[in-house]
């Protein structure tokens, strides 16, 4: 294998890791508030702390990037994520879970940002779409992740000693690739600018940065509610069995992941732009369907094709704002990754007082209005010409 076909590898690796450890971790929460005897709205503190942690290890993901490079940064944060993800569930107390939650969640962010810089630069070495195959990655791991879950806990495996495989599937996995990641003069290269060390990097702009980071922000928004609220929804203001909640969440998964798995070919076809628009189209409609669905049945149909319309925005928001600025595109990436966290913290606030006051039938209305900015705004997703691939041996 090339230089540079080992370094693909190892960002498949990085994702894997990534998806299998956070599945393995939230698919226990539920044990863990029930070991600690938590309420919804302590629940709801636990995710909001971690979130906006986690934000903060994108920040400084980013900062640290431009400093020794992305390949040791994330390293550094899978690192720590995987060794991070066993203490929740040893919490004595609401505190403590704050706390290593937080710890978790910080390095959460960190890996995000850093496994999308390699995944960019890689994607940009090779000259043709490669993003959305790592996310794809990414979803079939995290499934496996939460069937390993499902299978220890009817196993009866002590809560947290179930998660220590997962760490050290993740610590062995990031000894071996570390070296096989793009190097900072590798990372250059493919993005085609010159070295930091000769010339310092120009300003990063912020407005194309926040368009780009809108549609994306709605993306999250709207993955946020259907992966959080999309059982509720079904169960409480449908009428559906409990046990259809859980599948409403499967088939919402296993549509994106099918989506994802052909999607490189299908941007290097179509393009990005165009892409993304037709996605969205289809999200909004898939919306109006779960909003004005008259029975479970026809939201589960909807849900399942919106997982399919949001698949491909994540991947290529990460490209778009690389492009932006190629001098700066570990802090583009880091600041862009930011609106998965404020999706997800808006979703989970704005979402919960609309069913508080209006009911559970109505929570999908604020998504179905957020969905309409994906394909409005789907030209900020088109990116430069690919260049010649970077030759590495």
């Amino acid at each position: 294998m090339t230089r540079l076909q080992l370094a693909r590898a190892a960002v498949f690796v990085a994702f894997a890791v990534q998806g299998l450890t956070f599945a393995s971790l939230i698919t226990r929460l539920e044990s863990i508030a029930t070991k600690l005897d938590l309420s919804a709205g302590d629940v709801f503190v636990v995710l909001g702390v971690t979130t906006a942690i986690g934000a903060l290890g994108s920040v400084v993901a980013g900062h640290l990037a431009t400093r020794i490079g992305s390949a040791a940064t994330l390293s550094l944060m899978l690192a720590g994520a995987s060794l991070a993800a066993v203490t929740p569930a040893f919490a004595p107390t609401m505190a403590t879970l704050l706390v290593l939650n937080g710890v978790y969640g910080f390095f959460l962010g960190g890996v995000d940002a850093s496994m999308n810089m390699q995944g960019t630069a890689t994607q940009d070495a090779y000259a043709r779409p490669l993003m959305n195959g790592f996310h794809a990655m990414w979803s079939a791991a995290a499934v496996l992740g939460a069937v390993y879950a499902t299978v220890t806990i009817a196993l009866g495996v002590p809560l947290g000693f179930d998660m220590i495989p997962i760490a050290l599937i993740g610590l062995a996995a990031n000894a071996v690739t570390f070296r096989l990641l793009l190097p900072p003069e590798a990372v250059d290269a493919a993005e085609h600018r010159t070295s930091s060390t000769q010339h310092p990097r120009p300003q990063l702009p912020w407005l194309p940065l926040l368009l780009v980071a809108v549609p994306t922000f709605a993306m999250w928004f709207i993955d946020s509610a259907a992966s959080a609220w999309g059982g509720i929804y079904v169960v409480d203001g449908l009428g559906a069995a409990a046990a259809v909640g859980p599948a409403i969440y499967a088939a919402y998964q296993l549509v994106l992941l099918a989506v994802r798995l052909p999607g490189d070919r299908l941007v290097a076809r179509f393009g990005p732009e165009r892409v993304i628009r037709t996605g969205g189209v289809i999200g909004v409609g898939a919306l109006v369907l779960i909003v004005a669905a008259p029975h479970w049945s026809v939201a589960a149909v909807g849900f399942a094709v919106l997982g399919g319309s949001l698949a491909m925005v994540p991947p290529q928001s990460f490209v778009a704002a690389a492009h932006i600025s190629p001098d700066n595109a570990e802090e583009a990436i880091a600041r862009v990754n930011l609106a998965n966290y404020a999706g997800y913290l808006a979703a989970a606030s704005l979402i919960a007082a609309v069913a508080e006051v209006f009911g559970e039938r109505s929570m999908f209305v604020i998504p179905l209005a957020v969905s309409v900015l994906i394909p409005v705004m789907a030209r900020r997703f088109a990116t430069r010409p690919s260049a010649d691939a970077v030759e590495l041996r």
